[in-house]
């Protein structure tokens, strides 16, 4: 072979080389761009599928909770009555709200705030009859029926043109004491279930003096249970979370529940024509007894967001009934979750 015969053998090896790496950066960029597509529609669902799991525990949560609104406190006499109550725990006076279930709207279409209150008794759920007009606040109870009450309960007084007052069982006494009084002082209470001494957490006995409410005989005395719930749901910071006015921590707190949560919108369905079926779903908090016989359901929508920023818009400018999005908010991708509680306690009122 001569030199220059080499030398072209040479340059043909040098060309191909540079052909072959040519080609092989050229499927590197195939392969990578169909990995990049391929991670990005992981990513999509894999947070799909967090935003899903969020989004439906989210409305398990609030569907249980609805159903169990107003349980022990369904007497339409007193419902929307004010509740006077101190915390002893934490040495502050309270008020609650004797209603099943408050929906307080966010301004300017921000997320609503729902709260639930129901009682944990397991025994009689209807309330006793005051027989005897009380002298003073911090006075017994004397009642007509003092079956399912046990100590630690906590339990209502309610009069009409009265706030009602809110305080726990501290005794019972037993024959051949008064069968029929409800006794509610500060300091202990005996554990029915495992004889232990409590200390008494809610009772108006506390209060300074002359700021109680005594009640006479046309007052009906509610026990709501050892341990009853006024349970407020909120969205802060992208979670659904939970406040417990009663037997929460102190100081009170709120508590995470569930991530990716955006956005909570509810609606009291109404019965107004009382043939029994729901025709009508509004906003508006009912403000009588006779508004409050007509709630036999709420409407609940939440929004779960996929936490993934995607180049191009892909979520329109609204997202169900209850939400405009930003420019940047379409960045995003939503999961809307929406559905019709009953409630129980307020269809099967007496």
């Amino acid at each position: 072979m001569t030199v220059l015969q080499r030398g072209r053998s040479r340059g043909m090896s040098l060309v191909e080389l540079l052909v072959a790496a040519a080609i092989g950066i050229i499927a590197s960029l195939a392969i990578f761009q169909v990995f990049a597509v391929f991670e990005g529609q992981k990513r999509t669902t894999t947070s799909g599928g967090e935003a899903q799991t969020s989004g439906t525990l989210a409305l398990f949560t609030l569907e249980r909770e609805l159903r169990q609104a107003g349980y022990g406190i369904n007497n339409l006499d007193f419902l929307g009555c004010k509740i006077q109550g101190r915390d002893a725990a934490s040495a502050t006076n309270f008020t609650l709200e004797l209603i099943p279930v408050k929906i307080t709207q966010g301004a300017l279409g921000a997320p609503d705030t729902i709260t639930m209150m129901y009682g944990s008794g397991e025994l009689l759920p209807n309330p006793a009859s005051i027989t005897q007009n009380m002298p003073s606040a911090s006075s017994d109870f004397k009642v007509s029926n003092r079956y399912g009450f046990q100590e630690g309960d906590i339990v209502i007084a309610a009069e009409a043109g009265k706030d009602c007052t809110l305080s726990q069982v501290s005794n019972l006494p037993g024959a051949p004491n008064p069968t029929d009084q409800v006794i509610h002082n500060p300091g202990t209470y005996t554990d029915p279930n495992t004889g232990a001494q409590k200390d008494i957490r809610y009772n108006p006995s506390a209060f300074p003096p002359g700021s109680g409410i005594s009640y006479t005989t046309n007052a009906k005395l509610f026990n709501i249970g050892s341990l009853p719930a006024n349970n407020i749901y909120s969205v802060q910071n992208g979670q659904l979370t939970l406040q417990q006015a009663l037997f929460g921590a102190v100081p009170p707190g709120t508590n995470p529940l569930y991530d990716n949560i955006v956005q909570l919108q509810a609606q009291y369905g109404k019965d107004t024509d009382s043939n029994g079926v729901v025709d009508v779903f509004d906003e508006i908090t009912p403000a009588t007894t006779a508004d409050w016989a007509q709630v036999l359901a709420v409407e609940e929508v939440s929004l779960a967001t996929i936490r993934l920023w995607e180049d191009s818009a892909t979520a329109p400018t609204t997202t169900g009934p209850v939400w405009t999005l930003t420019a940047d908010d379409r960045h995003y991708r939503y999961k809307v979750f929406q559905t019709v509680v009953p409630l129980r306690n307020m269809i099967w009122k007496p």
